[in-house]
């Protein structure tokens, strides 16, 4: 019997109940001025809303996803593949209900079936998915053999990809897409015209320089010896970038162009340099996009009010898509120097390790979050210091609990 897979098991459950909880908190958040409970499930035969957005309706589906991901991850070694699914999602629509059951009594929250149908959507998504990894076609099962042949094994490479994902999200996001060509020729215009939509910003090419060299750098360590990652990852960035202006309406701003041409440079210039080199680079790379772009001034509004310290956890993050990319930019970074880290240390000081980064992405991010009050157009938040060390923390679970013989957190085998 594979440890990987009891151990896979046995994680997916805990995952999956840590989410279930964020959402109950982000869906009854503030918990003050209930109601009286005279019909909670009025919206269960409310008409449809007069005006649906696609922006509620991303969001309704993408909350419940993961969830629905996780679920059926953690039950398909205790049931059949489809009954997995279905009772994945049953339980997202159970909670779904529950969630819009009890909104009925906020005064600060609607109730409505569109959402709970949005969110039964979602957790189905996220369980197909779950099938899908599990018993991959054709096409994907080609993808995953170029990963085992090209990428280190084990459970840090995958979430090194999954952080390289979340970064791709965090560029995309919101999500709303456009067919119409006009974008594609207003967002190259700022290329050709200096200036425009608004001044050249040193900060910001020099924070995209540092992020993409960090995860150009990162994705070599993820890479197998000999193997050359500079093309794929370089055209994943263009891709991303292609995708961002010909389908989501943005301006490919000058800095960002400039940036990730400087940024995929480097990563290819020092690809042949010694492991250790390039690891300490990346983090640092990561580290110094991450902080130069979290003391950058929004756009616009350097004379707007300053903000003080918000205290309360995702007290802003869970009620649209502009929350959810603040989300994905604040934990992609430290899930990547979190593998980044767990790949690179020995077994022996692994819990080391993983306490001292703690502590250090603790004191940095608070720093830093704590200077944001003197930023205009920031927000300081305790939400961001608690992600970040939830995508430290999260590649060092699996490390430090996996047999020692394995240099890549790939679990060997046990014999009955």
């Amino acid at each position: 019997m594979l440890t990987r897979r009891a151990a896979s098991s046995g994680v997916s459950p805990i995952l999956a109940g840590a989410y279930a909880l964020l959402i109950v908190y982000g869906s009854l958040y503030p918990f003050s001025d209930w109601l009286p409970a005279e019909d909670m499930l009025a919206f269960v035969t409310a008409p449809w809303p007069r005006y649906i957005t696609r922006s509620d309706v991303i969001t309704n589906v993408l909350v419940y996803l993961p969830l629905g991901l996780l679920l059926a991850h953690a039950l398909r070694y205790r049931l059949r593949p489809a009954w997995s699914v279905l009772v994945a999602t049953l339980l997202c629509l159970s909670l779904s209900f529950a969630m819009e059951s009890l909104q009925a009594l906020l005064p600060e929250r609607v109730s409505s079936r569109l959402d709970l149908l949005m969110n039964g959507l979602g957790g189905l998504g996220g369980a197909l998915l779950a099938g899908l990894l599990e018993n991959p076609p054709g096409p994907l099962r080609r993808l995953l053999a170029l990963r085992r042949e090209r990428l280190l094994p084990g459970l840090s490479t995958d979430l090194g990809l999954v952080a390289l994902g979340l970064w791709a999200l965090s560029q995309l996001t919101p999500l709303l897409l456009s067919l119409d060509t006009a974008p594609l020729r207003k967002g190259l215009l700022p290329l050709w015209t200096p200036g425009f939509p608004s001044p050249f910003n040193w900060l910001h090419l020099v924070a995209y320089f540092c992020a993409i060299a960090g995860l150009g750098l990162f994705m070599s360590i993820l890479t197998r010896s000999g193997r050359n990652v500079t093309l794929p990852f370089g055209g994943f960035v263009v891709a991303v970038l292609a995708v961002k202006i010909g389908m989501m309406g943005r301006y490919l701003a000058l800095e960002t162009g400039l940036g990730a041409a400087l940024g995929l440079a480097l990563a290819a210039a020092l690809r042949r340099a010694p492991r250790p080199i390039r690891a300490v680079a990346g983090g640092l790379a990561l580290l110094a996009g991450f902080s130069l772009a979290e003391l950058e001034p929004a756009v616009g509004v350097f004379f707007s009010p300053l903000q003080p310290f918000n205290w309360i956890p995702f007290r802003g993050q869970m009620h649209n898509l502009a929350g959810y990319s603040e989300i994905l930019s604040l934990f992609w970074p430290f899930l990547a120097l979190g593998c980044l880290a767990a790949i690179v240390t020995k077994a022996k000081r692994r819990r080391l390790a993983a306490f001292l980064g703690s502590l250090l992405v603790l004191a940095v991010m608070f720093r830093l979050e704590w200077q944001q009050q003197f930023i205009p157009g920031r927000h300081a938040d305790i939400t961001d210091v608690l992600l970040a060390l939830a995508g430290w923390v999260l590649p060092w679970w699996h490390r430090i609990h996996i047999p020692r013989g394995d240099p890549h957190g790939q679990p060997g085998r046990t014999h009955r």
